[in-house]
């Protein structure tokens, strides 16, 4: 997964509309249109206008040829032209109507300061702005921008927006294939499956913020909708009727227990420093001895799998190795000498401090945390 890096911990408030809304943009248009989106929430004062840095652009824009100036402005005039359509009720509840919009509706390109000047359209503005009133579907920045396939875009926001509430989520093949405008695509389901659902959710798998599964549903021969068995890892926000406050999704307040103490969260996903808080809350980590035996189960394992951090597939072998050690230390009463390569560190663990194996560790992953 590519990694996108901007600020961190940045949360879009996405209404409830824009996700159920019908649209086919590109990868790069999806991600412009969520950055405009997420500064035009962010100032908050009314104005249908933000301005993005070249230098903002190119850290979301990968592609050659497509963030130069010149190949921004060309996304946008792509994205001043396409349409997107909302289903909303009608006043009198007796009905929907269907209304054709804009994405944005200009924009310009200040050459002296570096910097676009983008308006959104009245219909946007109006929808961003309306969120606590029609609901919405908390957006993760940082994890959205890093997705490298335009459906796992759209699958994003149509899993977000119910799973909070349950990990059981229906969709029928024919209104998934209305939202992203593929009615006249994919006759066939398995070219459908295979082209569209599959990619998607592959895609926010590897980010190890889900555990996705499909099941399918039949009605005769034909598969007429998908359960989507959604383990989402990720926070939320939370707000009063008078106070929105901002609870972003930041790995030091995945624990209930705030006071659990990580020697170094970095080494860990989401995930695996989920699953390491529950599994280990009744260890001191703070303890010099236990943060030592911390370090060298984080080393071993690291040097056996040649990886920067503590992933799904190798957390198992971590968490054997780290216990056994424990359970040794705790009998033995002293920490037993244990030999690693340690991403070609020849050493005798217990030579050094805890702290000192920190700053080995570090210096031996400093390339890969690039």
């Amino acid at each position: 997964m590519e990694v996108i890096k901007i600020e961190e911990d940045k949360v879009l408030m996405k209404n409830n509309l824009l996700v159920k809304a019908r649209y086919s943009i590109s990868l790069i248009e999806n991600r412009i249109f969520l950055l405009m989106l997420y500064k035009l929430q962010k100032e908050n004062d009314g104005i249908l206008k933000c301005q993005i840095s070249l230098s903002e652009f190119k850290k979301i824009i990968k592609f050659k040829g497509k963030n130069s100036a010149n190949g921004i402005l060309e996304v946008l005039e792509e994205l001043r032209k396409k349409p997107i359509f909302f289903k909303e009720k009608k006043k009198n509840n007796k009905g929907h109507l269907w209304g054709a919009y804009g994405f944005i509706n200009g924009y310009y390109y200040d050459d002296e300061l570096g910097t676009f000047h983008i308006e959104a359209s009245e219909k946007i503005h109006e929808i961003l702005k309306e969120y606590l009133k029609m609901g919405y579907t908390p957006i993760n920045v940082q994890i959205w921008l890093s997705l490298n396939n335009s459906y796992a875009q759209r699958f994003y926001d149509l899993l977000r927006l119910w799973s909070g509430t349950k990990n059981v989520i229906t969709y029928k093949i024919n209104e998934l294939k209305e939202l992203l405008m593929l009615d006249e695509k994919y006759d066939k389901y398995n070219d459908f499956k295979r082209r569209v659902i599959k990619p998607a959710i592959n895609e926010l798998n590897k980010t190890e913020y889900f555990n996705i599964e499909i099941r399918e549903n039949k009605v005769g021969r034909k598969i007429e909708s998908i359960d989507f068995i959604v383990t989402d890892f990720d926070k939320r926000k939370y707000f009063d009727t008078k106070i929105i406050e901002e609870k972003p999704i930041v790995i030091d307040k995945i624990n209930s227990n705030s006071d659990f103490y990580v020697p170094n969260k970095k080494l860990f996903t989401a995930k695996t420093l989920s699953n390491f808080i529950n599994d280990f809350k009744k260890y001191d980590f703070a303890n010099t001895k236990i943060k030592s035996i911390f370090y060298e189960s984080i080393g071993t394992t690291l040097d056996k799998d040649d990886e920067d951090k503590i992933k799904v597939k190798s957390y198992n072998y971590f968490k054997t190795t780290l216990l056994d050690k424990l359970n040794k230390s705790d009998k033995k009463q002293s920490i037993p000498q244990v030999k690693t390569r340690f991403h070609n560190i020849n050493q005798t663990f217990t030579k050094y401090t805890s702290e000192e194996l920190e700053k080995k560790l570090l210096e031996s992953q400093k390339d890969k945390f690039k």
